[in-house]
């Protein structure tokens, strides 16, 4: 048992170690520029621009207009190893963040991300 322990405690410190060494994608802000459409639902798009805006369609009808930011902060959010997305909402200026897990990371032409408030993962494909 004191085997298992150990050994335990040594894998929950290397994969810690290993979280905190990744660096924050370098191209990031230009690589997001495209469209991307969601992986569990192909009805919705998101365009971002070289303007800083982001369109937000569904069954190709434009449904928002976003105004967006990529910094290594977002609202009570701090991490230089990490990217953030900070959409504002053009009618109502309501400001949502995500946690920029990728995008087109190695050519792979996937974004992806985490919704900070409800923890949901999104996953697009860039068209």
């Amino acid at each position: 048992m004191k085997k298992l322990n150990i050994l335990l405690i040594t894998l929950l410190v290397g994969l810690s170690i290993s979280c905190k060494a990744q660096q924050a994608q370098a191209n990031i802000q230009t690589e997001i520029i495209a469209t991307w459409i969601a992986e569990d639902d192909l009805n919705v798009k998101l365009v971002f621009n070289n303007n800083n805006q982001c369109l937000s369609y569904y069954n190709n009808t434009l449904i928002d207009t976003y105004s967006y930011a990529i910094s290594h902060e977002c609202g009570s959010e701090s991490d230089f190893n990490s990217w953030f997305l900070r959409l504002t909402d053009s009618e109502d200026l309501s400001i949502r963040c995500y946690d920029l897990f990728g995008a087109n990371l190695d050519n792979n032409n996937t974004l992806s991300m985490k919704d900070m408030l409800t923890g949901k993962i999104f996953i697009y494909n860039k068209q």
